[in-house]
């Protein structure tokens, strides 16, 4: 499901990207930068003069990490209860690639741009019928992602690049917040309560 919704945004960028100046192939690709450069010396050719978009983190939104929620079956007339899904928060790195610094700068800039136009992605707004490494079942059918630049300190900047491999480049960093993920596994089920009756007592006075 992350790289399915990573795929969706990856795809919509080529369109922006295809709308302002068309190319023989994509401009933004979803790969690791950190295998950009080979213990040889050379670059991977898959993400050269690319902007490549790469999941650096995740965590998980606890604050809508609730007790376990209930859907009433109407097929065997019984509440089904399910874990509730987890919601995540991705830390998503848009790195330039090009040997020309300008135009690296130009791809961020148009990228910057992109998101500042639009920063919610769902399944009615966006193409999600993208191919990928995946199987039907890791697919999205529905889905929300809120797209907020994320601006990490110098320190945090040096320590994810340190990470990453060492060498640098032209590069934006993007929170993608609460990607809904769930199994639909029942943890138990009861009969669904259709009416309820109602006992008032009197007591006479003293």
């Amino acid at each position: 499901m992350i790289s399915h919704a990573l795929k969706i945004v990856t795809s919509e960028l080529n369109t922006f990207f295809e709308g302002i100046q068309p190319a023989l192939e994509d401009t933004v690709v979803l790969g690791n930068i950190a295998t950009m450069e080979s213990p040889t010396g050379t670059d991977n050719a898959e993400m050269r003069d690319k902007v490549v978009v790469t999941l650096v983190n995740l965590r998980e939104e606890k604050s809508l990490k609730n007790g376990p929620y209930s859907f009433a079956n109407s097929a065997t007339l019984k509440t089904e209860y399910f874990n509730p899904p987890v919601f995540v928060n991705l830390f998503v790195l848009f790195s330039a690639t090009t040997n020309k610094y300008e135009k690296a700068l130009t791809y961020l800039s148009r990228l910057i741009r992109f998101f500042q136009s639009r920063n919610i992605f769902t399944h009615t707004n966006s193409n999600i019928a993208v191919n990928g490494d995946f199987i039907d079942y890791d697919r999205l059918r529905e889905f929300k992602l809120i797209v907020d630049l994320y601006s990490p300190t110098f320190e945090e900047l040096n320590h994810l690049w340190g990470t990453l491999g060492g060498k640098q480049y032209p590069s934006v960093l993007y929170l993608m917040r609460l990607l809904e993920l769930k199994q639909e596994a029942v943890t138990q089920g009861g009969a669904v309560i259709l009416e309820t009756e109602e006992k008032i007592g009197f007591k006479p006075p003293l």
